[in-house]
């Protein structure tokens, strides 16, 4: 039996896990699975990774009982190897997928002449003088 903070930790791990499969797609989180089990032995790895297409598989109807069951198979998995892998411990966050808020595009038309900047200016700014106009990309 493992401990409480261990069990707390893959359970945690393995909701996540599950949602980025449903998100993200098998293919995206193969190798995040890949690189997490990477200390493990090699049985262990092609369970990891055969859980990866598992998942996806039961995920292509993602009803609550087969997200529920997907996470106990998972968090008995990292369970395991957590307990043996203590150092990973530290890593479990990199299973997660972080997703980057979508950017927002302004685009300003100014006549006549001097200088006009209006609102608060974020990130890079691109200057077409005189170039192709961007308007249609």
């Amino acid at each position: 039996m493992y401990d409480a903070e261990l069990m707390a930790v893959a359970t945690g791990a393995a909701g996540t896990l599950v949602a980025a499969i449903a998100a993200s797609g098998a293919e995206k989180m193969r190798l995040k699975v890949a690189y997490f089990f990477r200390r493990a032995n090699l049985d262990q790895r092609r369970a990891a990774a055969q859980a990866v297409d598992d998942t996806a598989a039961q995920l292509t109807s993602p009803t609550p009982e087969a997200q529920a069951l997907a996470a106990t198979a998972w968090a008995q998995l990292i369970a395991q190897y957590l307990a043996e892998h203590r150092e990973a411990m530290s890593e479990v966050d990199e299973l997660a997928v972080h997703n980057m808020p979508a950017s927002k595009v302004w685009n300003q038309h100014n006549t006549g002449t001097g200088t006009f900047i209006g609102g608060d200016v974020h990130g890079g700014m691109t200057f077409n003088y005189g170039g192709a106009s961007d308007v249609g990309r």
